[in-house]
């Protein structure tokens, strides 16, 4: 995994992907590729294979996902156990 570019495409894929029933949590990147394949997503499917963990960290905040704000935050992530 490296650094790999977070084009608008994989944003705008990766908001659908996190949308799916299939993501149980933005945090889960297995979940998040197998949605990306079953939409067709190839770019993010892509993306998520080879990002590493800062990159994909860095896609979910462009889309609006933080999942390590203080404490429990809106989207109900605790860092403790999602840390």
């Amino acid at each position: 995994m490296t650094r790999v570019p977070i084009t608008d495409e994989v944003r705008e894929q990766l908001a659908e992907a996190l949308a799916s029933e299939e993501v149980d949590h933005p945090l889960n990147r297995g979940a998040v590729q197998y949605a990306a394949w079953e939409l067709d997503h190839d770019a993010l499917a892509t993306f998520v294979g080879e990002a590493d963990a800062s990159t994909y960290y860095e896609a979910l905040r462009q889309v609006g996902v933080e999942p390590r704000a203080g404490g429990e935050n809106e989207g109900g992530y605790d860092p403790e156990l999602d840390g």
